[in-house]
C-alpha cells in the first residue's frame, strides 16, 4: 500500500483495512492505543505492509501464555479496501487478497477456519477482560482498606473483613481463568495453564495449517467456552451482589466505594 503526502501530517493519520461489507478489519494510527497498531507517516511516498491479520485478542499487563498467543486470524481470500485519512482528507481504494496457489484447501475450508478463529479470539478477549476487571476491582478494594486503617479499630476491622472476603472470591475466579503464578515464559512448565491459555493454544492448533477445523477442535472449543462461561457467570454474580454489599459496608464508614470496574 502506497500513499504520497506533501508534508508530514500534524493531525492524526489513520489507515483502515475494510472487508467487503465495509466493516473495519484493522485500524492503524499515528496516535495508536496499542504499539502494534502504529502508523508513522512522513512527507513523500509512504509504504505500508499489512500482515493480513485481523485485530488481536485483548491482553492485560504481564500476560504469559504457553504454546499460544493473542494474534488475530488471517484474512481469507477476497475483496478488501484500504482507507487512508489525514485530518479532513480521506481516500479509499479496493484490493484483493488472492489464494496462495500452493494451498490445496478450498475457500470454504479457509472460511470455516477463519470463523472458528474469530470465535476463539472473542472468548480469549472475554477471559482477559475478566482478569483485567478483577484486578481493577481488587486495586479499589485495597485502596478502600488502606483508607479504612485510619478509622477507629472497630470500624476499620469491619471494612478489612469485608475486603478480605471479597478479595478471596475475586481471586478464586481470577485463578480459574488465568495462571497467576506465571511470571516468565518458563513458568508454565511448573504451573498448569488455565482456560484463557487453553483457548489461545487451541487457536494455534486451528490456525497451524491451511485446512478446516477438525471435529475435535470444535468439541474442545465448546468445552472450553462452557468452562469459561461458568467463571464469567461467577464474576458477574460477585460484581452484582458482593461488590454492592462491600460498598454498603464501606459507605457506612464514609469511605469512597468500589466502582466494579
Amino acid at each position: 500500500m502506497y500513499c504520497y503526502l506533501k508534508q508530514k501530517p500534524e493531525e492524526e493519520a489513520t489507515l483502515e483495512v475494510l472487508d467487503a461489507r465495509d466493516s473495519v478489519v484493522r485500524r492503524f494510527s499515528s496516535r495508536p492505543k496499542e504499539p502494534g497498531d502504529s502508523l508513522k507517516p512522513d512527507a513523500g511516498l509512504n509504504r505500508f505492509v499489512w500482515d493480513l491479520r485481523y485485530a488481536d485478542a485483548h491482553r492485560f499487563k504481564g500476560l504469559v501464555f504457553w504454546a499460544g498467543n493473542t494474534r488475530g486470524p488471517l484474512a481469507v481470500p477476497g475483496s478488501y479496501k484500504v482507507r487512508v485519512t489525514v485530518g479532513g482528507w480521506s481516500e479509499t481504494r479496493g484490493f484483493n487478497v488472492t489464494m496462495d496457489p500452493r494451498v490445496k484447501a478450498t475457500q470454504d475450508d479457509l472460511q470455516k477456519q477463519f470463523d472458528l478463529l474469530v470465535r476463539i479470539r472473542a472468548r480469549v478477549s472475554a477471559a482477559d477482560d475478566a482478569v483485567q476487571q478483577i484486578r481493577d476491582v481488587k486495586e479499589q478494594i485495597d485502596a478502600a482498606a488502606k483508607r479504612a486503617k485510619a478509622l477507629p479499630a472497630g470500624k476499620g476491622a469491619a471494612v478489612a473483613r469485608a475486603g478480605d472476603s471479597l478479595q478471596a472470591k475475586l481471586g478464586a475466579v481470577e485463578e480459574s481463568i488465568y495462571q497467576i503464578r506465571n511470571r516468565s515464559n518458563e513458568d508454565p512448565l511448573n504451573f498448569p495453564i488455565k482456560v484463557n491459555n487453553k483457548l489461545a493454544s487451541l487457536a494455534g492448533v486451528v490456525g497451524s495449517a491451511d485446512a478446516p477445523p477438525t471435529d475435535q477442535a470444535y468439541q474442545v472449543f465448546d468445552q472450553l467456552v462452557a468452562e469459561l462461561q461458568g467463571y464469567l457467570d461467577r464474576l458477574k454474580a460477585i460484581v452484582e451482589t458482593d461488590v454492592p454489599a462491600f460498598n454498603r459496608t464501606v459507605r457506612e464508614q464514609d469511605i469512597p466505594a468500589v466502582l466494579g470496574r
